[in-house]
This record gives structure tokens, C-alpha cells and sequence, in this order.
């Protein structure tokens, strides 16, 4: 894949990831009886740059409902908040579908 389209596929689907997780959260908000299980989870990611690492914390800090809280570049591990962390294995798998994948093209890390 070039980095022009990793780089555009990564800019629509942040765009499209802020616009849901951004109605989710208001819907969460609106509704007082609906439950929620906020939590913080570790994800490891792909060997990618510090750049690409702290690019992808902000990613997930600007995607409503989740934030990133440290960035672990020797273990390439984030520390995520979750709004909702009853289902964290789906969270990680959409960061690494939507973000991490085309991260990895546009910024490598070291060890390629």
C-alpha cells in the first residue's frame, strides 16, 4: 500500500470513527439508566516510530470515549481509558483496523 492512501484511508476512517464514537458518547450521556464499564486496558502495538506511536495515542485521545494515558515504547504498549471496556477485545481489534495498520505504513519503526 503507497503512503498516499494509507495516509488518506487513515484520514476518512478517523473522521468516520470521531462522528460514531462521538453519537455513542452523547448517547451514553443522554440515556442515565443505560450502563457503561469504564476501565483501562493495556494494547501492545506493531513496531512502529515514536511518531507513529504518539500519533496513535492521539488518535484514540481525539476518538471520543477513549484516551490514552501513557505510551510504553519499550514494551510498545498503550495505557487506554475506556468509557465502556465491557468489550476490550473489540476496541482493540477497531484501533488496530481503522489506525494502527496504515500507521505502520507511514511510520515504520526501527527494527523493519
Amino acid at each position: 500500500m503507497s503512503r498516499f492512501r494509507a495516509g488518506a484511508t487513515l484520514l476518512v476512517h478517523f473522521t468516520w470513527q470521531v462522528l460514531v464514537a462521538g453519537a455513542t458518547t452523547a448517547w451514553i450521556i443522554a440515556r442515565p439508566g443505560l450502563r457503561t464499564s469504564p476501565g483501562l486496558l493495556r494494547m501492545t502495538f506493531s513496531d512502529l516510530s515514536p511518531t507513529g506511536a504518539a500519533l496513535l495515542a492521539s488518535l484514540v485521545t481525539l476518538t471520543p470515549g477513549t484516551t490514552a494515558v501513557d505510551i510504553d515504547m519499550d514494551e510498545r504498549r498503550l495505557l487506554l481509558h475506556l468509557l465502556d471496556c465491557r468489550d476490550p477485545e473489540r476496541t482493540v481489534a477497531r484501533i488496530r483496523r481503522k489506525f494502527e495498520r496504515y500507521l505502520e505504513v507511514l511510520f515504520p519503526g526501527g527494527s523493519r
